[in-house]
C-alpha cells in the first residue's frame, strides 16, 4: 500500500508533460497511437478490463476505508467505524492498493505508450501522416447521414485551391482559444483529403476531387464519419446495457436512467458533435476555395458525381 501511495503522485509528473507536449504539438492523438502492434491493443485492453472489474469488486469487498488506530482496525463507512481484526484490516490494505496501483497501470502506460510515439516521431522511427484515408469507405460511402456528397463550383483554379486549403486563416487576437485553426491534411491538384485542424479529437472528413463544370472548376466532395469513432459509438449503445446488467447481477443497483442518459447523451450527443462537425468542416472548405455548392437537382451536380 505503501508503494502504491507512493507512486500515485508521479502519476502526474509522468502523464501532466506528455499531454502538455501533445496539445502543444497539436498531434492528434487518435492518430499517434494508430499504427501500434497488435499486442499493444491486446494487452492494454486486458489492462482496461481488470481495472474496471478490479474496481468494482474491491468496492463490494471493501465496505469503508481502512484505518488504524492502535491496536484498534476499523472500516470507515463515511464515518460509522466497523471493527475488524488484524488480517481483515491488512487484507484490506491489499484491496485498496490494487486500486490505486490499476489507476497508475492506466496512467503510466498511456504516458508511456505516448511518449514513445513522440519520441519516434523526432527520430523518425514514426510516420505520422496527417492525412485522413479509409479506402474502404470511401469506395463504398456509408449512407446518409453517416456521409454525404457535396459538390461545389468555383472560379479558382485547382492550384489556387491548392494553396489556400491548408493555409490557416488569420487569427484575432482573443481568438488564442479558438477550437479551430483551419484544415490539415494533404492537397494535391487532382484531389484532397482534409479534416478540421484543432485540439478536438476529428469525427470526420472531407475527400474532395476536382473536376471541370461549366468552364470553372468543380469539386465533388466526401464527407464521411471516420471508422473508429463510428465503431466506438456503437460499441458503447451495445455495451452499455450489458455493463448496467452486470452491475445489477454484481449487486451495485444503477437507476434505468444513468443508462438512458449514457445511451442518449453518450452516444447521441458525440454523434450530433460529429454532425456538426461536418457542417464546419463543409462552411471552411467553400470559405478557403471561395466555392458555392451546387444543389443535388442541378444537373452540373451529375456531371460531378
Amino acid at each position: 500500500m505503501n508503494l502504491a501511495l507512493a507512486l500515485f503522485p508521479i502519476v502526474f509528473l509522468v502523464f501532466g508533460p506528455v499531454v502538455v507536449v501533445v496539445a502543444f504539438a497539436r498531434i492528434p492523438v487518435e492518430r499517434l497511437m494508430a499504427g501500434l502492434p497488435v499486442l499493444v491493443y491486446v494487452v492494454g485492453g486486458a489492462v482496461l478490463l481488470y481495472v474496471f472489474v478490479d474496481f468494482f469488486l474491491m468496492m463490494r469487498v471493501l465496505p469503508g476505508q481502512p484505518e488504524q488506530d492502535g491496536s484498534n482496525f476499523y472500516f470507515n463507512d463515511h464515518g460509522s467505524l466497523i471493527p475488524i481484526g488484524l488480517d481483515a484490516y491488512r487484507m484490506a490494505m491489499m484491496h485498496a492498493a490494487r486500486l490505486f496501483s490499476g489507476h497508475e497501470l492506466i496512467f503510466f502506460g498511456f504516458g508511456t505508450l505516448i511518449g514513445y510515439q513522440v519520441d519516434g516521431i523526432r527520430s523518425g522511427r514514426v510516420n505520422l501522416d496527417i492525412a485522413p484515408r479509409d479506402e474502404v469507405m470511401e469506395r463504398s460511402p456509408l449512407p446518409y447521414p453517416l456521409s454525404r456528397v457535396v459538390g461545389l463550383q468555383t472560379a479558382l483554379s485547382p492550384e489556387a485551391c491548392v494553396a489556400r486549403l491548408l493555409t490557416p486563416p488569420p487569427r484575432s487576437a482573443w481568438s488564442l482559444f479558438a477550437t479551430s485553426q483551419g484544415l490539415r491534411g494533404q492537397v494535391s491538384t487532382t484531389e484532397f483529403r482534409v479534416e478540421m485542424s484543432g485540439p478536438q479529437s476529428q469525427m470526420v472528413y472531407a475527400v474532395g476531387r476536382f473536376g471541370r463544370v461549366g468552364g470553372t472548376t468543380g469539386i465533388r466532395l466526401l464527407m464521411t464519419f471516420k471508422r473508429w469513432p463510428l465503431m466506438t459509438l456503437g460499441a458503447s449503445i451495445v455495451l452499455a446495457p450489458l455493463v448496467w446488467a452486470f452491475m445489477v447481477a454484481a449487486g451495485f443497483p444503477l437507476p434505468w436512467f444513468l443508462l438512458a442518459f449514457v445511451v442518449v447523451f453518450g452516444a447521441g450527443g458525440n454523434f450530433l458533435f460529429g454532425l456538426n462537425q461536418r457542417r464546419r468542416l463543409l462552411a471552411q472548405i467553400k470559405r478557403a476555395t471561395e466555392a458555392r455548392e451546387i444543389p443535388p437537382s442541378d444537373p452540373e451536380f451529375a456531371l460531378l458525381t
